[in-house]
């Protein structure tokens, strides 16, 4: 039975639908507002933005009929207990309202990081659309959360992270051998690009320049595959991917081992992204040695084997969200989280930095992400890219240099650093992970 029908279910058994509360109004929060009050058994209770006029907007565009604008706490709790909408501007305060699931679209690492603990302390199903919180901190915030009638903390269905995910358990449910997985990427790859760049790109496609900068210069991407990384126990074959030009129907030619004419050192498994065709989809390069199956296979048009391409042309992002919401709430499952700490976004210099530079974030003018180990980041000292945000320099870094914990001046006040050192504490004592 789908989750839509499950979820009326649970309205008619329970006398209400679920309430649902969004930390962002931007373009995707706005679509995931539109999108989860067209979903039976859900309802749009509450939406937080710093700019409380794009919350309104979002309700307004979701065909909200009694929006209530406030911060006041109380008043908030009785318009939502009333079945009206509320606008807030304090993403903090959704934890604190009667909602059964806050889903944070926030798209800042740190907003992320203390929504996430802030819902899951309080009780309430958290799910995440800012995957560079859970590629920091996200193995602590699933070791809080996901036990047997608990809050659960998820990434979002939607992106390709968790839609590459469902391709590998279904391989896996039909008996296939996973080689690789991973996504297309559609924009050119150009880790030195700042914002500076691609301003006027931005600006004629109406995005702000730093979130296209973290797609061109490989961030997006590196971060995404990452959070795949983790939560498959699927390692990156060489440092930063090879991230070869392919279509569609090269994937199970190139994404194979060396010894068969592809670019991977052996099976795997691994994860791994493409150019080329594929974007904006998912693929799983599969295998199959059985003589039976992979006659049939050929005979249903997947190729002549062993390998195959199993393939999803598309990834709807906020349009999606809603299947987490319906899995953390009626099977009390999480659709992606991170089961160890496989691989590690770090942050390399995009030019020469001088000691002093107070580093931007990802998609900014200093820094890009870079995949490697975990193991390996850990030796080198590296500082996860979900850090980096406001640091400042204490020594110079060269360009195409890592940047280290002993190359900056940490603010320790900040809570996704002090996640961060439990999460890295409870790894090391073998507490997590």
């Amino acid at each position: 039975m789908s989750y839509s029908k499950r979820l009326q279910e649970r309205e008619r058994a329970t006398g209400r639908a679920v309430r649902v509360g969004v930390v962002g109004a931007g373009q995707m929060g706005s679509g995931l507002v539109a999108q989860i009050n067209r979903v039976p058994g859900l309802v749009m209770s509450a939406v937080a933005d710093i700019d409380i006029t794009r919350a309104e907007k979002a309700l307004a565009g979701a065909g909200a009929e009694q929006v209530t604008t406030t911060d006041d706490l109380t008043d908030a709790a009785a318009a939502i207990e009333r079945g009206e909408s509320v606008a807030l501007s304090n993403g903090m305060a959704l934890t604190k309202l009667p909602v059964d699931v806050i889903v944070e679209v926030s798209g800042v690492p740190d907003v992320a990081a203390e929504i996430a603990y802030a819902g899951l302390v309080a009780g309430k199903h958290t799910l995440l659309m800012t995957v560079e919180a859970d590629i920091t901190v996200g193995l602590f915030l699933a070791g809080m959360a996901n036990k047997p009638g608990g809050p659960i903390y998820a990434v979002c269905r939607g992106d390709e992270p968790p839609e590459c995910l469902k391709l590998i358990e279904y391989a896996h449910d039909i008996g296939l051998q996973v080689v690789v997985a991973g996504k297309g990427k559609n924009n050119p790859m150009r880790p030195t690009d700042t914002p500076t760049d691609v301003a006027d790109e931005a600006r004629a496609k109406g995005m702000n320049p730093k979130m296209l900068c973290s797609f061109t210069d490989g961030s997006k991407t590196q971060l995404e595959m990452c959070a795949l990384s983790n939560a498959t126990g699927y390692p990156v074959d060489v440092p930063g991917m090879h991230g070869v030009a392919c279509s569609v129907d090269e994937l199970a030619l190139k994404l194979v081992p060396e010894g068969v004419g592809g670019v991977m050192s052996t099976e795997g498994p691994f994860v791994e992204y493409v150019t080329g065709n594929v974007a904006p989809g998912v693929f799983v390069i599969a295998k199959s040695t059985n003589d039976v199956v992979t006659h049939e296979l050929d005979y249903l048009k997947l190729g002549k084997g062993p390998y195959y391409a199993l393939y999803r042309p598309y990834h709807l992002a906020s349009i999606e969200a809603n299947l987490s919401i319906g899995e953390a709430i009626i099977d009390g499952r999480s659709t992606f989280h991170p089961i160890g700490w496989t691989s590690e976004v770090t942050a390399v210099a995009k030019s020469d930095l001088a000691a002093g530079t107070k580093l931007e974030g990802i998609g900014g003018h200093h820094v890009h992400g870079f995949t490697v180990p975990a193991t390996d980041a850990k030796a080198a000292g590296a500082v996860p890219i979900g850090l980096i945000a406001g640091c400042t320099l204490v020594r110079d870094v060269a360009a195409g240099a890592t940047v280290t914990y002993a190359d900056i001046e940490l603010d320790e006040g900040r809570p996704i650093v002090a996640m961060r050192r439990l999460q890295d504490a409870m790894l090391a004592n073998g507490t997590l992970g």
